[in-house]
């Protein structure tokens, strides 16, 4: 259940991101997807998840060294 909720986000994100392309006409779906805006959004995602990752280290080893009172 997680996955299926997970993908649902990652999905409605690259939706809202413009990567993917949703389109109805005619009873018939077509779902393209824009693979340079892709890459894009996955860099960013990717530079900014490891931005994260790097101040939560900062800040973890700046607690761990900070004095204690």
């Amino acid at each position: 259940m997680r996955t299926l909720i997970l993908l649902g986000l990652v999905v409605g994100g690259l939706v809202v991101a413009g990567a993917i392309h949703i389109s109805q006409s005619n009873g018939t779906i077509q779902v393209s997807i824009d693979e340079q805006r892709l890459e894009a959004v996955a860099g960013r995602v990717a530079r900014e998840g490891e931005e994260i990752v790097r101040q939560a280290t900062t800040q973890g080893t700046t607690q761990a060294t900070a004095p204690t009172r």
